[in-house]
């Protein structure tokens, strides 16, 4: 069915490329050969019209008059006689090129900006493999002359100097890490290794691993266990992994002289949280969302005052919720800032075994 139109107004006719109704009506006698530009489009639209007897929004590439090509969609509807025969199609024609356009752009730069991306987290992922094998080397060489393994170093200037080196080593090393981390997250490949977690020793390795740090900063830090003996169901190195972010940051951002709070326990609703609070430097809540994009700090003049690249709270926002969960910035400025997370009630796996020593007392301070 070539099919021809009967009649059409000017606006058509424009749409078209022809000066006159008239002149549109009698040029164009098959509809199916001159108008469409895909083969088989007038087909597609006669099925649609025998089986619903209405199109809406039926979008087409079509030939003007001159040879260009536009995008067009059509409504249209059957125009019957009484006894049901079909006398003629009747709808309209609108041009949605610009729109098209727009679209086919939109597309293409979506394609090319996830190709960057996707190229992005390839090489960080090649440099993070390459520079974290000779750092390795370095870490253990310099553990080795921390520890005079081999004899005494003779100057004690020099066993410090290797605890220096094995200090930036380990900075640098947890930066490659996280960089990993961010990578295997933004591809989709970051999986949970899930058991029973005692959430006593999470804190316990926590406070343990950033005591150094808080003396330094003299900060003191307080922990306040769950009221009794929680076990988790999640990835215990991830657990970690939050928590010490958390903690990490709070002391990294509070003048010294201040304390750093943490604490976990139910909320009411049953979920299991993990609190971290400061009264360090604070955020408002545009820094606040800042923060927690990848790569971005608070603070970025040359002149930083904080070391780090701006990943701890992206990953731990991210790890949190891998395992379900949410995390929750309360923030002022000159206040401090308060970090939550919140991970589901079915991750609450049974009351902990007790630890065989004495626990200590709450809470407790480094």
């Amino acid at each position: 069915m070539a099919g021809h139109y009967l009649a059409a107004n000017p606006a058509l006719a424009r749409i078209y490329g022809y000066d006159s109704p008239k002149l549109l009506v009698t040029d164009m006698t098959d509809i199916g050969r001159q108008l469409y530009v895909a083969p088989g489009r007038r087909d597609e639209f006669i099925r649609l019209m025998r089986e619903h007897g209405t199109v809406s929004g039926f979008e087409s590439q079509v030939y003007r008059r001159d040879g260009t090509v536009i995008w067009i969609s059509e409504c249209c509807r059957e125009v019957r006689t009484g006894d049901g025969r079909l006398l003629f199609y009747e709808g309209t024609v609108e041009e949605i090129t610009p729109r098209k356009r727009a679209e086919e752009e939109l597309r293409a730069a979506k394609e090319e900006a996830e190709e960057a991306s996707k190229a992005k987290s390839a090489f960080l992922n090649t440099m993070s493999h390459e520079l974290r094998t000779p750092l390795n080397a370095v870490l253990g060489f310099a553990e080795m002359l921390r520890d005079e393994l081999l004899g005494p170093l003779g100057n004690p200037q020099y066993r410090d100097y290797a605890r220096d080196i094995h200090k930036s080593g380990r900075r640098l090393l947890d930066i490659i890490n996280d960089i990993l981390d961010l990578t295997k997250i933004e591809a989709g490949r970051l999986s949970l290794n899930e058991q029973e977690v005692d959430i006593g020793n999470v804190l316990e390795r926590c406070e343990r691993r950033i005591a150094d740090f808080a003396i330094e900063k003299g900060i003191q830090i307080e922990v306040e266990p769950p009221p009794s003996p929680t076990a988790l169901q999640a990835d215990p190195a991830r657990l970690d992994q939050i928590l010490l972010n958390l903690v990490s940051n709070a002391v990294k951002f509070s003048p010294g002289g201040n304390r750093v709070s943490v604490s976990a326990g139910r909320e009411e609703d049953g979920a299991f949280f993990l609190r971290v609070a400061d009264s360090g430097i604070g955020m408002n809540e545009d820094e606040v969302a800042k923060a927690l994009k990848p790569f971005q700090q608070v603070d970025a003049s040359l002149a930083r005052r904080f070391e780090g690249i701006g990943l701890g709270l992206t990953l731990t926002k991210s790890l949190v919720e891998l395992h379900g969960g949410t995390l929750a910035i309360v923030s002022a400025p000159g206040r401090g800032t308060t970090v939550t997370a919140n991970l589901p009630a079915w991750r609450v796996a049974a009351a902990a075994k007790p630890a065989p020593q004495s626990p200590k007392s709450s809470p407790m301070a480094v």
